[in-house]
Parts: structure tokens; sequence; C-alpha cells
């Protein structure tokens, strides 16, 4: 992930005009209720945090992210607009257990609402952090997630990897379909010899049964 503490120099002039509704779009997704905490995995520079706090609502809101470099420039980001409700903490998505998280911010939590935007088709073990996520959700709790999926490979989506140093072959909301209740998924407006493949979001609701 050292290449992700480089890439973060350039990652929000590069890429951030090219995710911005498909961003808007997951917050809105995520239906957000004043008094909710949440948790952004993969949280990169921080992009989401605007997208969420022009909701209004009064939120208790978290930020992990595996690269050092990235976490730095979503801390700027905060300071720079007085977000005093946002907490950074840095973290290996697979060691997400409840256990994990109360060492990093000193207190027992699970979450109302996850999002994570591009994060899935980078992780390494994605299905086994993906159990994660949902371990630390609350029941009738909401998970969002943005990725891109290639149903046709072509040069765009090997550049693309090689760039993002990620694997776009993921089916990553038909696993979500199947732990979730209340399933939606879309396709995102944003042209595929852009990002390697089709931008999607889905979305569902932890049930009693997991």
């Amino acid at each position: 992930m050292k290449w992700y503490d480089v890439f973060s120099n350039i990652y929000d002039s590069s890429l951030e005009k090219l995710y911005f509704k498909s961003r808007v779009r997951a917050i809105e997704l995520l239906d957000l209720k004043s008094g909710q905490n949440l948790i952004d995995i993969a949280c990169g520079t921080g992009a989401n945090f605007k997208h969420i706090k022009a909701t209004n609502e009064e939120l208790e809101i978290y930020g992990t992210d595996f690269s050092e470099g990235m976490l730095r420039k979503g801390q700027s980001l905060i300071k720079k607009n007085n977000w005093n409700d946002i907490t950074l903490f840095q973290a290996d998505a697979r060691e997400l257990t409840p256990e994990f998280i109360k060492k990093q911010i000193n207190k027992d939590l699970s979450f109302d609402r996850i999002i994570c935007v591009l994060g899935l088709s980078v992780i390494p073990e994605w299905e086994v952090v993906l159990d994660k996520m949902l371990d630390i959700l609350k029941e009738n709790g909401r998970i969002v997630i943005v990725d891109v999926f290639a149903e046709k490979r072509n040069f765009n989506t090997w550049l693309v990897e090689k760039i993002a140093k990620a694997d776009l072959n993921r089916k990553i909301w038909q696993t979500l379909e199947k732990k979730t209740t209340n399933f939606h998924y879309e396709y995102l407006p944003v042209k595929e010899n852009k990002v390697g493949g089709k931008l999607f979001v889905a979305t569902g609701i932890k049930s009693k049964r997991r």
C-alpha cells in the first residue's frame, strides 16, 4: 500500500470530478439520520466526508484506511473544515474486529451505517473483509458499497488495475446480496472507459440471521 501513500498526492485532483456524483448517490442510499454513527472503510483522502456533512445530520463519523498518506490528506481536510465529529484511524481492513476498533477509539462501538467506496476491489481477501464489515454493523444497519466490475475486459481495465492495484473481476454485489436483506443495486453514470468497467452501487440491511 506504499503506492497509495504516493497516490494520495494526486488522488483528489485526478479523480474527484469523475466520482463526485457517484459519491452523492452513495450518501443518499445511506439514508442517514441524526444521532447515528457511521464508518467509512477505505476512506482514503476523506472524499466522502463533505457529502456526508452536506446532509446536515448530527452524526458520529469514523474513517479508516491502510495508507498513512491517504489518512494524512484526510486529516488535513478535517482540520481545514473544523469537522470535530470525524475520527480517523489506520487499519488493515482484515483486522476490523470490535476488539480492534475499541483499541483505536477507546470505546465499544458497532455502527448504524457503513460505506466503502472503491475499496473492495483493492483490499486483499475482500470476502473476509465484507464479513468483518457486517460483523461490526448493527442489526438493521445499512451498508453501501461503490465499486467497479469489468463485464468486458479491455485495455482500460488493465490500465486501471495497474494504476489502482485493483482487481475488477470481483462480483462484490452478488456476495452482498446473499448476506443482506432489502438489497438494492444500480449502475452509476460514469463512462466505462474512464474506470475500466461498470461503476455500481450496492446496498443492503443486516438481518437478524447474521
